[in-house]
């Protein structure tokens, strides 16, 4: 699937040159289905475990961190999927995954961060673990899904994974691990700029742009010089 490999495209591009975060994502133990091997993302994300029995939302681990309180006053309950005439970025995460914990943290104690989420995004996060009910806007059309179909629909085997989708919740591109604040924050200012418009986002265009505008800044891509 197209989408799948500009997915893998855009995680290889914003994790190179950054070791330290290549294996910063958790398995997903829920009934999602398995990933093929084609599927599995870039940067050393943990891969989906089918599993035929049913597990309970692990909430209260999630209730117990300082930083929890701050996090949800940035990121938006994912009961409500819609964009509100912004691009929206949905989040993904576990709450015993303390790479999900560790963005939590970031948007909690980093103030330029959650101050770009509130500018340049409408910002949700989803506890892929959970079994909730989402009502669920996608072009324009509402739509009443549960946790594993939303989990399905993005292909999600990882957490966190950041899904960055336009105005009308068109994905533009998946980024399926953990992202250091500041490279988080161009991520963000380049989704705010709109440089992914009138660009085709299954080959590879809006990967293009992104690297330029990463090189733009100061911020090597791809390892070699």
């Amino acid at each position: 699937m197209k989408t799948l490999a500009i997915a893998l495209c855009v995680s290889t591009l914003l994790l190179a040159g950054c070791n330290e975060h290549k294996s910063e994502a958790k398995q997903l133990n829920s009934a999602a289905p398995a990933a093929t091997p084609e599927q599995a993302p870039a940067g050393g994300a943990f891969a989906v475990h089918s599993s035929s029995a049913k597990k309970p939302p692990v909430s209260k681990p999630q209730t117990s961190s300082p930083h929890l309180s701050k996090f949800y006053q940035v990121f938006h309950d994912g009961a409500f999927i819609d964009p509100k005439g912004k691009p929206m970025l949905l989040v993904f995460g576990q709450p015993q995954d303390p790479y999900t914990q560790k963005l939590q943290r970031d948007v909690a104690t980093d103030a330029e961060l959650a101050a770009a989420l509130e500018k340049d995004v409408t910002p949700i996060y989803i506890d892929a673990t959970s079994n909730k009910r989402h009502k669920f806007f996608h072009n324009g059309e509402a739509m009443d899904v549960d946790t594993k179909t939303l989990v399905s629909i993005y292909h999600i085997d990882a957490t966190p994974t950041l899904i960055f989708t336009d105005e009308k919740g068109k994905t533009i591109f998946i980024v399926p691990s953990y992202l250091p604040p500041k490279k988080f924050e161009l991520v963000l200012a380049f989704i705010h700029e709109g440089l992914w418009r009138g660009k085709n986002r299954e080959n590879g265009e809006v990967e293009k742009a992104l690297k330029a505008y990463f090189k733009a800044h100061g911020i090597a891509i791809g390892g070699k010089k």
